[in-house]
């Protein structure tokens, strides 16, 4: 019977999907090529999953539910409507961060302030199973898509050699995106995951979560807190969420100018928004504020914090949209080996485009914070589009 219920919902997936969508010198030059053919030659990457082989492997397992089957018929459509100019289901968005920061003078109808979705955390809040083990180790891919390339823009990605292991007391997973910001527009924003366990093989992995699920925004408030539980699978997934409004894109760097990093001190990097829209709103409890939400750029942890030859710290993730009346706060913890911690923190002014700069002295060394700030074009991209 519920096979039989399976491939019925199948059946109707066309409507379905509808429903829930509302593109150096010479010899550098030689030598960098024989190297990407070596490569190539020796590691053959693996082919992509079809439609029909994902289908099978989802009905194989006994935990399907509506939206593992919803997220399925919703690959189907977006195949069918939007593959044609805007690639593959799997491509990320071409569009890079910093867009416009060096072109200020290319018209309003091309790039302005919009209104954007801020994404803070993705949490495995609960599973829907008791037969999961915890720690889990975790791998896959949880992105967004707007509407202005209808691709992934990607906030979590692990490989099945590189998972991260998520345990009852750490539960979000590491975001390195967005890549870029955001958009919001009458069409939804899709929250697209698809995330395994690691079995003892693959032949043992199991989806933890499969969705591709609408996040319709209200444009009645901005600066909104919002959060949102998607249960698929063996798990819920709770997404902690900011609508900001008439906003631009802010990319964060951090460099080391002076002195070095100590092996054995662990770092957290962070940025949060403030701005003057609906404050009367979050004064009057009406609505939730985020001025206090903490979107992590890095967390080392008990890792060796990765610092580049020139300096660079790299960070998680490094893109986050800042409301163009508002401004950046970017806050630096530091925890040396006997746990004693010093906290840091300078603040930015939102621009339009441009750079902006500032150093923060956190006793061993010195460092630089960058934002580089640009507009956001709402000007659709297709697959062939010059960016």
């Amino acid at each position: 019977m519920a096979r039989r219920r399976r491939r019925s919902r199948r059946r109707k997936g066309g409507a379905l999907g509808k429903q829930r969508e509302t593109s150096k010198p010479q010899d550098d030059e030689e030598a960098d090529l024989e190297d990407a053919a070596a490569k190539a030659a020796s590691s053959k990457p693996k082919r992509k999953e079809s439609m029909e082989e994902l289908e099978a492997r989802v009905e194989e397992e006994e935990d399907d539910d509506d939206e593992s089957w919803n997220a399925i018929h919703y690959r189907k459509f977006w195949n069918d409507v939007y593959s044609p100019e805007h690639g593959s289901y799997e491509d990320t968005t071409r569009i890079p961060p910093m867009r416009f920061t060096h072109k200020p003078g290319l018209g309003r109808h091309i790039a302005n302030m919009s209104d954007t979705l801020q994404i803070f955390s993705v949490k495995v809040a609960a599973a829907t199973t008791g037969g999961l083990q915890w720690p889990l180790h975790v791998f896959g891919t949880v992105s967004v898509r707007d509407f202005v390339d209808r691709n992934r823009n990607v906030l979590f990605h692990c490989t099945r050699d590189n998972c991260q292991t998520l345990t009852q007391l750490e539960r979000n997973l590491v975001l390195v995106g967005p890549t870029r910001a955001v958009v919001l527009s009458t069409d939804p924003v899709m929250i697209d995951a698809e995330l395994k366990m690691k079995g003892s093989t693959e032949s043992e992995d199991k989806f933890l979560s499969l969705l591709a699920v609408p996040l319709v925004c209200s444009s009645m408030y901005s600066r909104v807190l919002k959060s949102g539980s998607y249960t698929s699978k063996l798990s819920t997934l709770e997404f902690r969420l900011g609508y900001i409004a008439s906003s631009v894109e802010a990319t964060i760097s951090v460099r080391v100018i002076c002195g070095s990093w100590p092996d054995g001190f662990r770092g957290q990097f962070g940025a949060f928004t403030t701005g003057v829209y609906c404050r009367h709103l979050v004064r009057e409890g009406d609505i939730a504020s985020i001025d206090h939400e903490e979107i992590v750029l890095l967390d080392s942890r008990d890792e060796k914090l990765v610092v580049t030859g020139d300096g660079k710290i790299k960070l998680s993730r490094c893109v986050v949209s800042v409301e163009s009346m508002g401004e950046l706060k970017v806050c630096i913890r530091v925890w040396d080996v006997d746990n004693n911690v010093v906290e840091k923190v300078k603040v930015f002014t939102a621009l339009e485009v441009g750079l902006s700069n500032g150093e923060l002295d956190i006793g061993f060394c010195k460092l630089e914070v960058n934002v580089a700030w640009s507009l956001i074009s709402e000007k659709p991209v297709f697959a062939d589009s010059v960016l």
